[in-house]
């Protein structure tokens, strides 16, 4: 069913660093396709070394997974999260240099036609399917958390300068409340992970134009170099990354 895999990051031309991370793999044994974004907490020190611990974590644990897990994958996804939250939580409490770093994480899994989404953060999962974008993912943010309580409008939740303002993040505290999505995929739909310096800065017409676009192996990444221009164009200062599956 799988068509392609493109990705891309960018350290952007304003940042001095990309804390950004993003990887991905195939385990043939179960079979299962996966990727991971992270985007290290800006502000924070070592931000770039969270979003890698969390990467390099969800790695090493889908690429040597041997059988299907017994509990189901919304629950080996939402473990996976968990266990990386408390490796960087760890490491940050065992290294003063390290102290307050954390990270976004967005994990898919597919399998067959389904994928599974666990994420903590505001990095992103999207679904274009029959000329339709869909965000599968909820920020975690303080904006956010705002507007589902109904304490602001969506417009001052659009044009608030705190919107990226974080409530939950992978290691920043001991436990972390991990959210997770299942959804059934069809051939034709295609998927994006993102980080906010990208789809902050994009419209969602104009991801869905982008996505509508994604319909064959580009081995040059010339669409994601596209959305990547096009979001630093618009102002976007952060670091950028985005992950888009064809099927």
């Amino acid at each position: 069913m799988m068509k392609c895999i493109n990705t891309l990051t960018e350290q952007g031309p304003h940042r001095k660093k990309n804390e950004d991370a993003i990887r991905h793999g195939v385990n043939d044994k179960l079979p299962i396709h996966w990727m991971i974004v992270a985007d290290g907490m800006g502000g924070h020190k070592a931000g770039e070394v969270a979003s890698s611990l969390l990467t390099d974590f969800v790695a090493e644990q889908l690429n040597t997974l041997s059988e299907v897990p017994k509990q189901g994958w919304k629950s080996y996804a939402c473990e996976i999260l968990k266990q990386a939250n408390s490796n960087i939580y760890e490491k940050s409490q065992k290294f003063s240099h390290y102290k307050g770093m954390g990270t976004t994480g967005v994990l898919l899994i597919l399998e067959q036609n389904c994928c599974y989404i666990a994420w903590v953060g505001d990095s992103r999962a999207y679904i274009y399917h029959k000329g339709q974008l869909i965000q599968l993912t909820e920020d975690h943010t303080m904006i956010q958390f705002l507007l589902n309580k109904g304490a602001i409008s969506a417009a001052t939740a659009a044009n608030s300068n705190t919107k990226n303002l974080l409530s939950r993040a992978l290691g920043s505290k001991v436990d972390v409340e991990v959210d997770i999505v299942s959804r059934k995929l069809y051939p034709g739909d295609r998927l994006m992970l993102s980080t906010d310096g990208l789809h902050d800065f994009l419209s969602e017409d104009e991801i869905k134009h982008y996505l509508g676009k994604y319909i064959k192996l580009d081995e040059k990444n010339a669409l994601c170099k596209k959305m990547v221009e096009h979001a630093v164009l618009q102002s976007s200062k952060d670091n950028l990354t985005l992950g888009l599956i064809c099927l």
